[in-house]
């Protein structure tokens, strides 16, 4: 018996706004939710690498892992999966202020402001993730590994 398929996800980060797409209407998995971008880890790739993988093939958008933030037990239409959630930030040739404009990505990704993310439908699996973001538990400033919380332990 194997286990769940790993899937890694990249919640991209730049400043008060967060990276979303929306899958196809007719997709097997989820038609019509919003989105961050991921995908399934391959053979012998880590779900860091696999995040970043997936957010350029998707997003167009090269980034910066940071740390995990999360881990969820779904189901898929193929059986069991375990995402594993990554805090990520662009990688740009030309450095932009938080407050400043957004990095260009591929539709059907666009940058959203986190409190957008209330009104939006993501799977179950994306729900504390969501719920982190929407409530300032995540911000851009904490997309290193090292970051830590406010008593100093890190996570």
């Amino acid at each position: 018996m194997t286990g769940p398929t790993a899937i890694a996800v990249a919640v991209v980060l730049h400043g008060s706004r967060v990276l979303v797409g929306k899958r196809h209407p007719l997709s097997r998995e989820g038609p019509g939710l919003d989105e961050f971008p991921g995908g399934k880890v391959e053979p012998g790739e880590l779900p860091s690498a696999a995040a970043a993988r997936e957010c350029l093939e998707e997003a167009g958008l090269a980034i910066a892992v940071g740390r995990l933030v999360d881990v969820a037990i779904g189901r898929a239409s193929f059986g069991p999966i375990e995402v594993s959630f990554y805090l990520a930030e662009p990688l740009a040739s030309e450095p932009s202020p938080p407050s400043g404009p957004p990095p260009a990505v591929a539709p059907p990704f666009t940058w959203r402001e986190f409190s957008e993310l209330a009104s939006l439908s993501f799977p179950q699996t994306n729900a504390r993730v969501v719920t982190m973001l929407t409530s300032g538990g995540l911000t851009a400033d904490r997309t290193r590994p090292d970051a830590t919380d406010d008593s100093g332990r890190s996570g």
